[in-house]
């Protein structure tokens, strides 16, 4: 079997010449540990999951056997200790709704106003939601996913959307995260939108299949570039703003990854649904545990803490 062209990254032509150099090496004892360090097709996207850090502490991870259109990364809950888990998403939670220059500024209110009056003043400027639990979910599920893939992917969120928020108890509109390789920005990004669910359906698997088509393109580079613009990031702005042309011809490889956050059995609906999809560079990661909405709840309580120290 010969090839003399070459295929467009995570085709479904590269799919399958991939299965075909899979298909050729013999099933013997010897070669086991070859089968296992040729990549998923899960890590060939979004990379391997970590193993270090807090999300190899937390989590163990499941590469699904994968179809052209079904290819799905489970987590689960080593048992990291609760405690560590909250205080570590909880500080996620800050570095994702305040900006440097908002820390300072707390800061300085912080040496000069007494205790009452500090907590007091917080209060009334909490930076992220306090009262609307259904945007924690939302907010809570975009921080764990834009965490996740810069420690599985290597790429980076070069602006945290939600430090430009102007009502922190409604969702933001656009893109739910956008990762950029920095080193080289036309080599491809990651495009991610998160679900919560306290109960997995069909449903929530469609949503995130019809917001993650092949024929969707992000629509929030231009927020991106200015943002990037007003912080002085002159020449990142100006690559970030180039991309909006690469995007429109499909110039540049865009992968996209959904992030569905629920119970224990969030896995059950989405290899049902999955192959639904049109889009070979989906990857769906799921998280499920016992009780999601406690983890929401006392990580923003937390946070809260955090804030008010």
């Amino acid at each position: 079997m010969t090839y003399y062209k070459e295929f467009k990254y995570a085709s479904e032509e590269y799919w399958k010449l991939n299965e075909y150099i899979l298909s050729q090496i013999p099933i013997t004892y010897s070669v086991i540990a070859r089968r296992e360090q040729i990549m998923s097709k899960q890590s060939e996207l979004i990379g391997e999951h970590p193993k270090s850090g807090l999300f190899f502490d937390w989590c163990k991870h499941e590469d699904i056997p994968t179809t052209t259109t079904k290819k799905h990364r489970k987590l689960t809950n080593k048992g990291i200790d609760r405690d560590i888990l909250i205080d570590e998403l909880s500080s996620f939670i800050l570095k994702h709704h305040i900006s440097p220059l908002k820390v300072q500024q707390f800061e300085k209110k912080k040496s000069i106003l007494n205790k009452h009056e500090f907590n007091t003043y917080v209060d009334r400027r909490m930076p992220f939601p306090v009262q609307n639990f259904t945007t924690q979910k939302g907010n809570l599920g975009e921080i764990i996913l834009a965490e996740y893939l810069e420690a599985s992917s290597k790429l980076e969120v070069v602006i945290f959307k939600l430090h430009f928020n102007p009502n922190i108890e409604q969702a933001m509109k656009g893109d739910d995260i956008l990762l950029f390789d920095k080193q080289n920005i036309s080599n491809k990004m990651i495009m991610g939108e998160a679900k919560y669910r306290g109960t997995p359906t069909k449903q929530v698997v469609m949503d995130v299949i019809n917001s993650l088509s092949k024929d969707n393109l992000p629509i929030s580079l231009t927020f991106v570039s200015d943002r990037l613009m007003e912080l002085g990031e002159i020449d990142l702005s100006e690559e970030i703003d180039d991309l909006v042309d690469k995007v429109a011809t499909d110039s540049i490889d865009i992968i996209y990854v959904g992030f569905i956050h629920s119970n224990e059995k969030v896995s059950v609906p989405i290899e049902a649904h999955l192959h639904n999809s049109d889009n070979e560079n989906l990857v769906i990661l799921s998280y499920g545990e016992e009780n999601p909405n406690d983890l929401i709840e006392k990580s923003f309580l937390k946070a809260i803490d955090k804030m008010r120290s």
